[in-house]
């Protein structure tokens, strides 16, 4: 089984890539919803969080306040570091069984966000495919989508590897500066370029 490990900016296009696997009938694992999960409030990751950062990020539902939490991490990057102490093994360990009960497909593709910030993945995964857009694209699309100003859009990426290091570093790298029918036809591509290279194998 081929592992494909998915890769971009935040505002890239990735969550749309993944659709689109999955939309030709391919497992995908989206780490962002791992995260999600494992911060619902029965979780045991809450309980380390609240530790962490004290009871001000919870309401009276014991529910995470995602966007309060949000800007607090990407204002401390200490903050930022110990969080992903608590989630990151847990994700990790999330990913690893979802992959043994997908050992009998072609190919899976991870949606990884910090694919080359953590290296963490990347002993795992066959190949790495980095979806890729103009910097003008990302601050825009990410403003839209998530309503927060310039400033946090440009924070948020500058603690990202930088456009450059992830296209050196991918295997494949589509550029998602089109419309979505546009990235459907990308996808496919490499979609019959994953079969063959499993059918090789």
């Amino acid at each position: 089984m081929l592992i494909i490990g998915m890769t971009g900016g935040i505002g890239s296009g990735k969550s749309e890539a993944l659709k689109i696997f999955a939309s030709l009938n391919i497992e995908v694992i989206d780490l962002d919803k791992i995260s999600k999960e494992i911060t619902e409030k029965n979780h045991e990751a809450i309980e380390e969080i609240k530790t962490l950062f004290g009871q001000a990020l919870f309401n009276k539902e014991n529910e995470l306040d995602r966007k309060k939490l949000r800007d607090m991490i990407f204002s401390d990057k200490n903050l930022k570091i110990k969080l992903e102490s608590i989630l990151h093994p847990k994700i990790l360990g999330e990913v690893k069984k979802k992959l043994s009960s997908f050992s009998d497909e072609s190919y899976v593709v991870i949606d990884i966000p910090l694919l080359f910030e953590t290296n963490q993945y990347v002993p795992l995964i066959s190949r790495s495919l980095v979806i890729d857009c103009e910097l003008s694209d990302q601050i825009e699309r990410v403003k839209k989508r998530d309503g927060m100003d310039t400033a946090m859009a440009q924070s948020i990426i500058s603690q990202q590897v930088d456009r450059n290091t992830r296209i050196q570093r991918g295997d494949d790298v589509i550029l998602n500066d089109g419309s979505i029918g546009s990235l459907e036809g990308s996808i496919k591509k490499l979609h019959e370029k994953y079969l063959n290279l499993v059918a090789v194998k």
